[in-house]
């Protein structure tokens, strides 16, 4: 699971680079697939983390303590640090109303009030600072329907799998009526709307599905995975596949590599970065775009990115994450 981490980062990671650079480095998997898989992991993890304990206070302190340290680090890191590469003045910088509202805005979750600070990457193909953190309300709203969804069916006795499947239905139907209204009006407010909590629940409601029928999964895995991959071969010839049967297939295969097998051995010896190379690589790239570093090429650019993407994810992690991580534990004398 963890490699199956880093293949999604890294995935993502990829689709901004090709974005935000102009070159193409080729990769099977694209940002969306990405994303998705990452909802889909986190929903096959957390809901048993909760059913753990079934206390919404320590499991909601344990998401805070895992995603939230990291995250107001990188806000703040690129609100106070980019000023060194703003055109405007150090004054008019942090007097700036547009400096005020991104900090504020992005601090709590609500980066699409303002994702850009004033004079940052103004000759960048987009001025915004850290396009990856819209995930980041999605994520913490999904954790949030966990509490939600078990308390209901279990306060009227609803059969779960029939719930989890109700709920992929209904994310299904959510985001192809906005995108029939985005593709009939054209107004781009009905696709950012197709892709928020709702639109995302079928990938974390997959991972949930799965969770709760592991046994049934691992002893038709490779079953499984063959379907998928004949699927995955179709998608071309399959109405809507990336909002329909898609998410299903995105947890299928991610939970398949993530559990079968033992070659990804090694990265579970060691702290697992991927979420922090997330929160990290837009604005890395962004730098190396105003930088010049693309004009050595995308091989050296790429380069460039993913160490200074994965050594900024090592010092986050061990000098933040790690530390808020776990309680210190309480002398007994």
């Amino acid at each position: 699971m963890d490699l199956v981490r880093y293949y999604l980062a890294l995935s993502v990671l990829i689709a901004h680079f090709n974005y935000l650079t102009g070159f193409e480095i080729p990769w099977p998997t694209n940002s969306f697939t990405g994303v998705g898989g990452f909802f889909a992991l986190s929903g096959f993890l957390v809901f048993g983390s909760f059913l753990k304990k079934r206390s919404v206070k320590i499991y909601l302190e344990r998401r805070a303590r895992r995603i939230l340290p990291p995250y107001f680090f990188i806000v703040l890191l690129c609100s106070i640090g980019l000023v060194v590469i703003s055109d405007r003045s150090i004054l008019d910088y942090f007097q700036s109303s547009q400096w005020l509202k991104y900090t504020l805005a992005n601090l709590s979750f609500l980066n699409f009030i303002e994702p850009c600070l004033p004079g940052v990457f103004s000759g960048n193909v987009t001025q915004a600072v850290n396009g990856s953190l819209w995930t980041m309300k999605i994520e913490w709203l999904l954790y949030l329907s966990v509490p939600i969804v078990f308390w209901c069916y279990t306060r009227f006795k609803w059969n779960k799998t029939f719930v989890f499947i109700s709920i992929y239905l209904l994310s299904v139907i959510y985001r192809l009526t906005f995108l029939f209204l985005f593709q009939s009006t054209g107004q781009e407010i009905y696709n950012i709307l197709s892709r928020q909590i709702f639109g995302q629940l079928m990938f974390f409601y997959s991972g949930v599905l799965i969770y709760f029928h592991f046994d049934k999964f691992m002893k038709y895995r490779w079953h499984i995975f063959f379907i998928a991959f004949i699927l995955v071969g179709l998608r071309e010839y399959i109405p809507f596949y990336s909002f329909t049967i898609g998410p299903l297939i995105v947890a299928s295969l991610v939970l398949f590599f993530s559990m079968v097998g033992k070659w990804g051995h090694f990265f579970s010896r060691i702290d697992n970065v991927s979420y922090d190379m997330y929160l990290f690589h837009f604005p890395v790239i962004q730098l190396a775009v105003h930088l010049g570093v693309c004009h050595y090429g995308p091989g050296v650019a790429f380069t460039v990115v993913l160490v200074t993407t994965v050594l900024l994810s090592i010092l986050s992690w061990s000098c933040i994450g790690k530390r808020f991580m776990y309680k210190p534990k309480i002398s007994q004398q």
